[in-house]
């Protein structure tokens, strides 16, 4: 005796879970990508602000608060 109702269900029911699963996994580097994407920009945004503040790219940033060169500690 045959069952080939049980058997195309169950082909379909793992067509479907692979299906889902692709579509996890396409949303997830998605995600991943847009977030790189996010941070890409956060960075250049970041550049320009300090570009228009008087500072290079590769420059260390200097303390203009007058705090000296203990750290930033307060001193009683």
């Amino acid at each position: 005796m045959k069952l080939p109702g049980l058997f195309r269900k169950e082909r379909t029911t793992i067509k479907a879970a692979d299906a889902q699963d692709h579509a996890e996994r396409l949303l997830a580097e998605s995600l991943r990508m847009l977030g790189q994407v996010c941070s890409k920009v956060a960075d250049a945004i970041e550049s320009q602000r300090l570009a228009r503040q008087g500072y290079s790219h590769n420059t260390y940033l200097r303390r203009t608060d007058g705090g000296g060169d203990d750290g930033g500690g307060k001193k009683e």
